[in-house]
């Protein structure tokens, strides 16, 4: 890729975006950001737009970019649930609009944020989940994702788009505000409130830290040559949650957190990710342990109240 050349970051005021496009400019790379609108002050050229504005995006895209690293969505199965037609507009017809202006500027590289939703719940027996497993959604959120997932591959197949799609697991770590177990867990044990969990805590989930998605996205950008298309982005392992509750108790020692024994946890049922395409591709490893990781998040959550 050629480095002197802008990048576009969508999703800029966002727990993704906002990381990418710190490292961007971290790296002495120039960066223009897009959002809804900026959550905080940015160290970085940024334009308000909405994804699905198909006039805004054209006249954003004559300022010429090398590349597209696009992070903006509605995200999570909650927010999907919340508001589904507000998630497949925003996450669908939002991704067509910036591969549509793609297509038509020529740009080299085009990197989606998808997830590991998108897969929905993975085949009984199947202990290491491919990117060649079937995209078979259960939700709003992963189905919107699965839909976008495909189309950003098709242009890639049909129009020549040079183009990554990365699924990446349940991110966590500083900026993330949205609902979550984690968040629920850390917040409770600094206000001093008692963390009583509607399940058993036996579920497993592929969690992430948002440094390690960033630096895999500006990998997929800068990989000169990509032999596949898509790319699962975890950790390579899943952590049941009453042991990343241990992690919380672990840092934050007055932590009073109860599951309910026999509750299972209401959502899909997911394998271990292969990552090793990932590693190898895209010459990415995960660095961030989940014990750093949460103690990150702790001292961010200090200091950024709700």
């Amino acid at each position: 890729m050629d480095n002197s050349n802008s990048i576009l970051v969508t999703g800029a005021a966002g727990l993704i975006g906002r990381r990418v496009a710190e490292m961007l400019v971290a790296c002495g790379r120039t960066v223009c950001a897009t959002d809804l609108e900026p959550h905080h002050a940015c160290p970085f050229d940024f334009v308000a737009a909405n994804l699905i504005d198909a006039t805004a995006i054209a006249a954003m895209m004559n300022r010429g970019f090398a590349g597209i690293i696009h992070c903006g969505a509605i995200s999570g199965p909650m927010l999907g649930r919340e508001d589904p037609a507000g998630t497949i507009a925003t996450n669908v017809q939002g991704t067509v609009t910036l591969l549509e202006a793609a297509r038509c500027h020529d740009i080299k590289r085009f990197v989606f944020c998808s997830s590991v939703s998108a897969y929905g719940s993975t085949p009984a027996g199947m202990s290491l989940v491919p990117p060649t497993a079937p995209l078979n959604a259960n939700d709003i959120y992963g189905a919107s994702k699965a839909a976008a997932d495909i189309l950003v591959r098709a242009y890639a197949c049909e129009h020549g788009l040079d183009a990554a799609v990365l699924r990446i697991g349940w991110v966590y770590g500083p900026r993330r505000q949205t609902r979550s177990l984690l968040l629920r867990l850390i917040r409770d044990a600094l206000e001093g409130r008692s963390s009583r969990i509607e399940h058993d805590g036996q579920f497993h989930v592929p969690l992430i830290h948002v440094d390690d998605v960033a630096r895999c996205l500006i990998a997929a950008l800068d990989q000169t040559t990509l032999k596949e298309r898509a790319f699962n982005v975890t950790t390579g392992s899943r952590v049941q949650m009453i042991t990343l509750a241990d992690i919380v108790r672990r840092h934050l020692p007055a932590a009073d957190i109860t599951f309910l024994p026999g509750v299972p946890y209401p959502d899909i049922e997911q394998a271990t990710f292969d990552i090793d395409g990932t590693c190898a591709t895209l010459s990415w490893t995960p660095q961030v342990s989940l014990d750093d990781g949460v103690a990150s998040y702790i001292e961010w959550l200090r200091t950024h109240p709700l």
